[in-house]
């Protein structure tokens, strides 16, 4: 399902999504939907890496997961 939602951006930034969709030949919607899904799993990426750093991350041992899924 999608939503419709209006934004202001920089003209520098709408000039780059316009030659990128140009390049690609992509609709800017789609570039800018896949650049926020990338920034957003980055910041995932980076939350996991920073917890593990800090030993709050949950580890589970490689034995445990290979037991649950019984292999």
């Amino acid at each position: 399902m999608t939503k419709k939602m209006t934004i202001t951006l920089e003209e520098s930034l709408i000039d780059e999504i316009d030659t990128m969709a140009l390049e690609s030949g992509k609709k800017k919607t789609q570039i800018i939907r896949e650049a926020l899904q990338d920034y957003f799993d980055m910041s995932a990426v980076t939350k996991t890496v920073t917890e593990y750093k800090m030993g709050t991350l949950k580890t589970i041992k490689h034995s445990d997961v290979r037991k649950s899924l019984g292999l």
